[in-house]
């Protein structure tokens, strides 16, 4: 099922939810942040924002896909890494990309994403604006789990590593 394509959040209560590397709960795994809380799904996950207004994400099973969670560093050390762990190194690359969405939002916008936002509400960013906090997210999540420390100055990539690490871990 596409929640991006309905536009709405699955019923977090309907099945049981996991954590990828700890056993299932009968209760989702919801993830707090300033702005919003990130909620996990079996499939992927889904930020609601303080308005009520919400967003779902979905891994992709694609080569690209693939690609950008191995260099974000969600493959390291499962070389020929089979069908059953590359489907759970997307899902732990997809749910952890939203809150890092999340989480640069407050570190660099003071405020809500601005990509998660535009498309929880139907409004747009421009491309700038978009491939500037794709690069953001994922630079973070080098940092988390490639351990790849950014070489970007004026921000406190320590502290931000440790609160990501704390939400995720």
């Amino acid at each position: 099922m596409n929640y991006e394509d309905q536009g709405t959040a699955p019923d977090p209560y309907g099945a049981a939810f996991e954590r990828v590397g700890r056993k299932a709960s009968s209760q989702p795994r919801t993830i707090p942040l300033t702005h919003a809380t990130v909620t996990y799904t079996p499939e992927g996950c889904y930020s609601t924002f303080r308005d009520d207004s919400s967003y779902g994400a979905l891994p992709h099973d694609t080569p690209d896909y693939d690609e950008i969670a191995r260099r974000c560093g969600y493959w390291e050390g499962w070389p020929g890494l089979g069908p059953l762990l590359r489907g759970q190194a997307r899902l732990r690359y997809c749910r952890e990309h939203e809150v890092c969405h999340h989480l640069v939002g407050e570190a660099f916008y003071n405020g809500p994403s601005p990509v998660l936002w535009a498309l929880a509400h139907g409004s747009e960013v421009t491309l700038q604006e978009a491939a500037l906090e794709e690069a953001m997210v994922m630079t973070l999540q080098r940092w988390l789990r490639a351990n790849e420390r950014p070489i970007i100055g004026g921000v406190e990539w320590s502290a931000l590593k440790s609160r990501a690490l704390a939400l995720l871990d």
